[in-house]
């Protein structure tokens, strides 16, 4: 079956010598199923976080490499597949209208989407001391995952961490929903503001899962993200998110060495590369797909790969952002 196209949602700058005005090009991503059905890698806790060294596998693509990266591939969970295919056309203009925001500055004023409150109230309300790790292990354990930012943190079945950057969308890493060699994880319910055995909001299923053709077929680190789509929304709420700028920051989620599906945190610098956020901060398996916070707990990354030298994880660009605008407006 032929394979529907990508018409980017995006704004477009208007510049004359008074003002500088901003409209929507009306546009969406249109998934098309494909004849084949996916393969599902089954069970829980599957995921081990990979371990890379540099801030870039690679740093420049050609238009039609960019294009087939940028290419969306999607599953549901019996296993229907669907794609929309980016052409290097549309990229091309998508690419221009992207610029015209950075080299004005606005893209960090257009490419962001405040806090949403949660409008469902936890379940058996309880109070939390902190407490603080000693040694030479820098994170920090979250006592009560049930305040903001960390209810939008949530774990995934398959043994990753998520953020809700919707009500029913969870951004985390691409190699938490697929191996990046053609086949997808079967465990993707997700479980916002868990902590240990306590669960104050019920464990979500999910209905459809996307990501990059980059990360599902070809493995590349630089598109290592994905969105998982509800059933229904958890409590209603969600964290804000946009592009990312330097400074210090926080990663937050489920390390598979601590305590069972326990929070922990740790935060500093951050510095960034075209595709790629580093840090030293502490993280470990099941960290995987982890938000990359700023001071104010908006996400601006995701915390894909651990090294000996740095860890590192995908930095939302205007690109990114973009592209998850249009994958969540084509799965509501």
């Amino acid at each position: 079956m032929k394979s529907s196209v990508i018409l980017l949602c995006l704004h477009v700058i208007c510049v004359n010598a008074l003002s500088v005005s901003l409209f929507p090009l009306k546009a969406q991503i249109q998934l098309s199923p494909l004849n084949s059905k996916g393969s599902f890698i089954e069970g829980k806790d599957k995921v081990l976080m990979p371990v890379i060294e540099g801030k870039d596998l690679r740093e420049h693509y050609s238009l039609d490499e960019r294009a087939i990266a940028l290419s969306t591939i999607a599953v549901t969970p019996n296993g229907t597949q669907f794609e929309a295919v980016m052409l290097p056309a549309t990229l091309t203009l998508f690419e221009q209208a992207i610029q015209s925001f950075e080299i004005r500055g606005l893209d960090t004023e257009i490419f962001i989407v405040p806090h949403q409150m949660p409008s469902k109230e936890p379940k058996n309300p309880e109070t939390y001391s902190p407490h603080v790790v000693i040694g030479t292990d820098e994170r920090l354990p979250i006592t009560d995952t049930r305040v903001r930012p960390h209810l939008y943190n949530g774990k995934i079945d398959t043994g990753c961490t998520g953020t809700l950057i919707s009500p029913l969308h969870v951004l985390t890493a691409g190699h938490c929903v697929s191996d990046g060699e053609g086949q997808w994880y079967r465990e993707l319910d997700f479980t916002a503001g868990q902590n240990g055995n306590d669960k104050p909001w019920e464990t979500m299923t999910w209905k459809k899962v996307m990501t990059t053709t980059a990360w599902h077929t070809q493995r590349d680190y630089n598109f290592d993200y994905a969105l998982i789509v509800l059933d229904d929304a958890p409590h209603g709420g969600h964290s804000g998110w946009g592009t990312y700028s330097d400074g210090l920051h926080s990663v937050t989620g489920y390390p598979a060495d601590k305590s069972w599906r326990t929070m922990w945190t740790d935060s500093g610098e951050t510095s960034s590369s075209t595709y790629r956020v580093c840090y030293t901060l502490d993280t470990s398996g099941g960290q995987s797909g982890s938000g990359i916070k700023d001071e104010r707990g908006y996400v601006r990354g995701v915390h894909t790969t651990g090294a000996l030298s740095q860890n590192c994880g995908t930095r939302l660009t205007s690109t990114v952002f973009t592209m998850l605008q249009n994958w969540m407006a084509a799965t509501p």
